[in-house]
């Protein structure tokens, strides 16, 4: 009820920003100090009604006595933007309907562009002494897309595309031009640590992934998620069955640089290995209607639950993947290996509103043990350091990118071997770039060249947290 009041009332104020000028919202003016000021020194509690109706007098007046032509629209805009901007939230947000389609994009699978989910915060809350507060974050890279095959990170902070500084962009603004256009090249100035560098980048047509699995031994299973769409569970069921066809004894799921998602698809994904328990805890503000909810495992598992369940998780992992890790790692279902994981325990509502969208937060989420992970992630059981380096090798990255020795390398040596990617690492080994760089350069560039039939399912050979892993299966 409380809602629709409010909507109702918002409605009349906004039905008169196109009224300019009418007779009952026009005020008297006097010499005395004006009814802002007065207003000004009112009590700060108001009702909602009171507030709106001030703003409704604000709009007379200046549709009377401002000189020029009002754009209604763009403050129709600005004020609904406003309004939500004052929440103090970063998740929190105001889509235009003149951008509208650049939001829906992303949840229609294919688009053109460098491939990365990211993060920014509300311009208006941006600190100066916080770089995280105003740079876009990449919370991931799409596998196999221009920012993944470059070299881009989670957690990689961004200040600059094309040279146009960030700090005053939303983030759809900020995606909007990341993504870019076929043909015309993209420059993102990346922050990694103490390092600055730029990366140049050429978008391209995209696809959000969602799952991709197969065997990694005889009897090892495994399953990257990328995202949770609402067709996630689906997929996971089919990859799960078809492992378990081909004599999966083990199973590996992979949650790296999964960005998070549909809740609901994570949950469906965890009562696939859970009889019973608690999977998630979500509690709602008081009053808003919403009754704080647990959400049980079913009876029935698709995943036999003596069959060995690992893991792997980093920086990148976020959201409803974390959801999805922390039901099965306090169940005592599945050991974690990797990084620590991003740390969002919030989730959002986006409706429709004026032709585009208003997201708002709505839910603070726990893990079954009652664990907060917001701003602080998930501690794996084993845990692997991401590596660090100098502003040297970041500068040597820089300047190594430039020269597309990768692309020229496999063209000499156009076999896909193991040998070939270590002796790419042993030529450039003067290049000043880490080992370990030049070993994944070169392997995503000799992966991507490939027909996505013919790549391999994950990199037995270098992937640190794919050995790590295999050899916790005794492999």
């Amino acid at each position: 009820m409380k809602k629709a009041i409010l909507a109702a009332v918002i409605s009349c104020v906004l039905m008169h920003l196109a009224a300019v000028g009418t007779p009952e919202y026009t005020p008297v003016i006097t010499e005395q100090p004006s009814h802002l000021e007065a207003e000004k020194a009112a009590e700060d509690s108001r009702s909602i009604s009171q507030i709106l109706y001030s703003l409704g007098n604000l709009y007379a007046y200046l549709s009377t006595d401002f000189l020029y032509d009002i754009d209604t629209e763009k403050m129709e805009n600005e004020l609904i933007k406003a309004m939500v901007d004052s929440l103090g939230d970063q998740y929190s947000y105001f889509i235009p309907a003149d951008i509208a389609s650049e939001f829906e994009e992303t949840t229609e699978g294919e688009y053109v562009g460098i491939g990365t989910y990211l993060t920014k915060m509300n311009p208006a809350y941006a600190d100066p002494n916080d770089p995280e507060s105003y740079m876009v974050i990449i919370a991931s890279p799409f596998p196999g897309g221009p920012a993944d095959r470059a070299g881009l990170r989670p957690r990689d902070m961004i200040s600059a595309i094309n040279g146009e500084d960030v700090a005053p962009l939303t983030a759809t603004e900020a995606s909007s031009l990341m993504k870019g256009h076929i043909g015309e090249e993209i420059t993102l100035t990346v922050h990694r640590g103490t390092a600055v560098f730029d990366i140049s980048l050429m978008p391209e047509i995209v696809t959000t992934p969602s799952t991709v699995s197969g065997m990694l031994t005889d009897d090892i299973g495994y399953i990257a998620i990328y995202t949770f769409s609402l067709t996630t569970g689906s997929s996971v069921a089919a990859d799960i069955e078809k492992l378990l066809g081909e004599g999966a004894e083990k199973l590996i799921i992979d949650l790296r640089n999964n960005g998070g998602g549909t809740v609901q698809s994570a949950l469906e994904t965890a009562d696939m290995f859970l009889s019973d328990g608690v999977m998630l805890e979500t509690k709602y503000k008081p009053g808003s209607g919403r009754s704080d909810s647990i959400v049980y495992a079913g009876e029935s598992v698709l995943v036999p639950e003596n069959m060995p369940l690992l893991l792997i998780v980093n920086g990148g992992t976020a959201s409803s993947s974390e959801i999805l890790t922390g039901a099965l790692m306090d169940n005592g279902r599945a050991e974690v290996l990797g990084s620590q994981t991003f740390g969002k325990g919030i989730s959002q509502e986006v409706r429709p509103f004026r032709g585009g969208f208003i997201q708002i937060t709505t839910g603070h989420f726990y893990t079954p043990s009652g664990k907060d992970i917001h701003e602080v992630g998930i501690t794996p059981d084993i845990l692997i350091e991401e590596p660090e380096y100098t502003d040297e090798e970041m500068e040597a990255f820089a300047a190594f990118m430039e020269n597309n020795s990768c692309a020229e390398y496999i063209e000499k040596h156009p076999e896909y071997t193991k040998e070939n990617i270590e002796a790419f690492a042993d030529e450039y080994s003067s290049s000043g770039v880490p080992r370990d760089i030049l070993i994944l350069l070169v392997r995503n560039e000799y992966i991507y060249s490939m027909e996505y039939d013919e790549r391999p399912i994950a990199d037995i050979w270098f992937d640190q947290y794919i050995t790590k892993a295999l050899e916790v299966f005794g492999e």
